[in-house]
């Protein structure tokens, strides 16, 4: 059954449409960006202090990658296992202020450094632009990870949505490329299979939030006709071989059209015998884990998270 946070936010929702307000699959994409981009700003819970907040960028495949790295609270001198995080958005919207509110919540509860990455996005940089500035953002950081405070042999990637399907690809491109990989990876509802349909994106498509529309919306930005959505960088669940992968931590939403493919993703990793965590909170929808100032599951799946995460790596 949906909860009633989340229920009492979708009502809200179809209250805003009904007054007049478009929805976000009719808009033009920069239109579209500008206005959900400053509501997912104010949809998180307030920020946290942390111990220490930069942002900096580095070369990418397109030019200057801008990052913000957030050092937890109360975190010793030296250098951190740290978490590179990539938001989501359907690699069309988001930044670094639309998760800030998350990061800074993964780094006090985790006692790790987290890096977020402000890839490039689509129409303007199609697939597979968003996947290889994930690829170097996190090749980079680990080849001078002392310049950035971590600890190059505890290195995770993550994220939500687009950015937690971004976080698989990285892991199965590395370990394809026989070099080394993240040390563990962390899944918020992640896209995972782009070649059909499946039973949760079809009972969900209309009504929770991320609807059948708005999932085409970002597809048509994000891939450029004639490519094949069968290739594991768009639908990494496809992937011929699982094994050898990071230790993995996945997390999906009952009302979620990305629910099963979430889950489908985590039951491969454990048929090939990587330790995962798998979690699923039956009630909310799709978002929830950086919805936090309405839907208080959110603020517990970070929680959640980051103690897994903070378990892998000992602090």
């Amino acid at each position: 059954m949906l909860d009633t946070e989340a229920r009492n936010l979708l009502d809200l929702m179809d209250k805003a449409a009904q007054d007049g307000r478009p929805l976000l699959h009719t808009l033009p994409y920069k239109v579209g960006r500008q206005a959900v981009d400053k509501l997912s700003e104010d949809s998180e819970a307030p920020p946290a202090d942390v111990g220490e907040v930069a942002d900096g960028a580095f070369a990418g495949p397109g030019g200057e990658m801008p990052f913000r790295r957030y050092r937890p609270l109360g975190a010793s001198a030296g250098l951190l296992p740290t978490l590179i995080y990539y938001h989501g958005g359907g690699f069309v919207i988001g930044n670094l202020e639309t998760h800030d509110s998350t990061c800074r919540r993964l780094a006090n509860q985790s006692r790790c450094q987290v890096i977020a990455i402000d890839y490039r996005l689509s129409p303007e940089h199609p697939f597979p632009a968003p996947i290889d500035d994930g690829v170097t953002a996190f090749r980079h950081i680990r080849d001078n990870a002392a310049a950035f405070g971590a600890d190059t042999t505890r290195i995770a990637v993550g994220g939500d949505s687009a950015g937690g399907a971004i976080a698989a690809v990285v892991c199965q491109i590395c370990r394809d490329a026989g070099e080394t990989t993240p040390a563990f990876q962390m899944l918020i509802y992640p896209a995972t299979d782009s070649s059909k349909p499946s039973r949760s994106r079809r009972e969900f498509a209309e009504g929770y939030f991320l609807t059948r529309d708005l999932i085409d919306w970002f597809w048509k930005a994000y891939v450029p006709a004639g490519i094949d959505s069968a290739d594991p960088r768009l639908s990494p669940l496809l992937a011929r071989d699982f094994s050898n992968l990071p230790p993995a931590f996945v997390l999906t939403a009952g009302y979620d059209p990305l629910r099963d493919e979430g889950r489908a993703y985590a039951d491969r990793l454990i048929d090939a015998g990587v330790k995962t965590t798998y979690v699923n909170y039956p009630g909310t929808i799709h978002g929830f884990f950086s919805l936090t100032r309405f839907l208080s599951q959110g603020l517990r799946a970070n929680d959640e998270a980051a103690a897994v995460l903070a378990a892998h790596f000992g602090t």
